[in-house]
């Protein structure tokens, strides 16, 4: 299994072609490439609205260069944003920001897109699927997979959800990113695998602990509720699904890698 890091938990604090290397040490083998960086703030954007289409060509050059040197695939770009807002002005600006991920993804090396579905709220599903049908021509145009991670406070909060949403856009593009963490609270650790089977194309790996009132929290993989044998032995029979580390701190990013390494060990030794 592929495992990696959204490179964000690193640029933030250090220089890319740094944060390149740190992610290098630990054995990694790709990254979620993000819109901040120590060295761009004048270009960095972050949620509701990424937009990675802020880089001139030279500066996503320089991103896509420092990952590649550091011999890291750019599995996806972050560009999460509310496209359900029931603002009219926030939810323009979260579909433009998206139409410009998409048409400049693959300046910084990517050829996929990590995004969200909204803000849940009144009407939001509606918002959403009339965002997706706006856009997702253009991915289709540029080559471009667009991947929605459900999450439990957001329009697409579960399988069937998201399911539906597939459904609605009937875009071949269109797959998922699962984070078993983020719809613990809806979903056991099995029935996304039921539910959106080859649809789901890359993942988050963190941990979710859910208190005794539902409510769900989100500490490093490891530290939580998630199954994760029955999760990696899941995700690997799919084939080759990316693993994608976040929620973790840079001061314990040993521990978590060494932590989902002895979790694949097992597994595949079974």
């Amino acid at each position: 299994m592929k495992l990696g890091v959204r490179a964000i938990i690193f640029t933030r604090t250090h220089p890319v072609e740094e944060a390149a290397r740190l992610i290098a040490s630990y054995g990694l083998d790709g990254v979620a490439v993000p819109t901040i960086y120590q060295e761009y703030p004048q270009y960095s954007t972050s949620h509701p609205a990424m937009d990675p289409s802020a880089y001139p060509a030279e500066a996503a050059e320089h991103v896509r260069r420092s990952f590649h040197d550091a011999g890291l695939a750019t599995w996806a770009m972050d560009s999460y944003n509310n496209i359900s807002s029931d603002d009219p002005e926030v939810r323009r600006a979260a579909i433009d920001a998206m139409k410009g991920a998409i048409e400049t993804a693959r300046r910084f090396g990517c050829d996929t897109i990590a995004t969200e579905s909204g803000r849940r709220g009144v009407g939001g599903f509606e918002r959403c699927v009339e965002a997706f049908r706006e856009f997702m021509p253009l991915a289709e145009a540029n080559g471009i997979t667009v991947c929605v991670e459900p999450s439990y406070a957001q329009t697409v909060p579960n399988s069937w959800t998201m399911r539906g949403l597939i459904e609605e856009i009937g875009s071949p593009n269109l797959k998922v990113l699962l984070d078993p963490a983020n719809i613990l609270c809806y979903d056991d650790t099995a029935r996304p695998f039921e539910v959106l089977r080859e649809h789901i194309v890359l993942a988050h790996a963190k941990d979710c602990i859910v208190d005794e009132k539902g409510m769900p929290s989100f500490p490093s993989a490891g530290q939580g509720q998630v199954n994760w044998p029955v999760f990696l032995e899941r995700l690997m029979a799919l084939g080759d699904v990316p693993l994608i580390i976040e929620y973790a701190k840079e001061e314990t990013f040993a521990e978590v890698v060494d932590f989902l390494r002895a979790q694949i060990a097992e597994v595949e030794g079974n």
